[in-house]
């Protein structure tokens, strides 16, 4: 679905003055110490290669001592219109994650196509769990207010991804009327979408490589597909309220779209060519597209870990490419495996320590 989405040069210039970190994973076992990778192979993307790989595990959160009180924020009020809530831990602005994901604070005004004014707030992404002996795991949230919908943005603090494998374990419910969307994006004609529509029923998800209308507001026919959300290792329609694998291969020329590690379909229209980064939203802005949500309406995506393997517009990939890595889905726990060997690749951690009363969390470095 076309919507502005916001971009930052100052981030981009950031990250390109760091020193790459060619994985990452967040946490793992500090005492592993195995072969390393230099590069790495997504699940069936037929043998593309990349130079760059991060793991982000909120489950592995769960025993740290600051997880021990996780409590969602308050939803966002009618008197929160402006989006200057600050993050909801410190776990969003510092260490790993906060390297390399950035939740946004941008809005959009409104249309006659999108006739909600929408306004992302920080205090729509957070950390929780169901229970306190149940997993950790991260929340983008969107709810309705009389004047403006509230809604949650995560971007990559990278802007020059140009192909990659991402895959996020998610589940949504909610209130109809929202989009969740996993994506990269360079504008609103370089788009590649994984989005599930609260509005549509609970077994389809869909898949977008825009743009999805011509000059003429025409639909492109090409352009978005249904596809239906089969449960894992079972012919049965799945529902996006439960835990599912979702998949989007970026390849050169082609965009191909996995479920709980099923193939479900590839695309050659539209497919982006530009850097681009990769984002996480829970949305609505009352367009057709997404639905008006009701007033007081609520829904949210909660996600228990993201994989992501990819280049850069700065990457190289090739003679550099000594110990290739595939990663796999191992008991729902994405970790890299030395191509061709049953062996687990190499994960060094470190600990980042955030004083002050805050937390600690463990950091693996393959």
């Amino acid at each position: 679905m076309l919507i502005l989405k916001s971009s930052s040069l100052l981030l981009s210039l950031y990250f390109l003055a760091r020193p790459r970190i060619s994985s990452a994973a967040l946490p793992l076992d500090p005492n592993s110490t195995v072969p390393g990778c230099s590069c790495y192979q997504a699940k069936d993307s037929e043998g593309a290669l990349f130079l760059n790989h991060q793991f982000f595990d909120f489950r592995a959160l769960a025993n740290e001592t600051f997880a021990s009180n996780l409590t969602a924020p308050d939803p966002i009020n009618d008197d929160q219109d402006e989006g200057i809530e600050h993050i909801t831990s410190p776990f969003f602005g510092n260490g790993l994650f906060g390297d390399y994901f950035l939740p946004a604070s941008w809005n959009k005004s409104a249309s006659e196509a999108a006739p909600v004014f929408m306004v992302n707030s920080q205090q729509n992404v957070y950390l929780t769990r169901d229970s306190p002996d149940t997993p950790v795991h991260l929340t983008l949230r969107t709810n309705r207010l009389s004047s403006f919908q509230s809604a949650s943005d995560l971007e990559t603090v990278e802007t020059a991804l140009l192909h990659a494998s991402f895959r996020v374990r998610a589940r949504v419910a909610g209130s109809p009327g929202a989009c969740a969307g996993m994506f990269t994006y360079y504008s609103d004609h370089q788009e590649s979408d994984i989005e599930i529509l609260t509005r549509d029923e609970r077994s389809v998800m869909r898949a977008t490589n825009q743009p999805g209308v011509d000059a003429q507001g025409m639909v492109i026919p090409e352009a978005s597909s249904q596809v239906t959300i089969s449960a894992p290792d079972s012919e049965v329609n799945g529902s996006w309220t439960d835990w599912n694998d979702y998949q989007l291969d970026w390849l050169p020329g082609r965009s191909e779209w996995f479920i709980n590690g099923v193939s479900r379909l590839n695309k050659t229209y539209g497919v982006p060519t530009e850097p681009s980064n990769f984002q996480i939203k829970m949305w609505s802005d009352g367009s057709a597209w997404t639905g008006n949500m009701s007033v007081g309406g609520l829904a949210t995506m909660d996600i228990e870990w993201i994989d992501m393997v990819y280049n850069t517009s700065h990457d190289t990939p090739g003679e550099s490419c000594k110990t290739v890595c595939t990663v796999e889905n191992i008991e729902n726990n994405p970790v890299p495996q030395v191509a061709g060997a049953n062996m687990r690749a190499s994960r060094m951690g470190i600990s980042l320590v955030l004083v002050l009363g805050a937390f600690w969390v463990g950091v693996g470095l393959v």
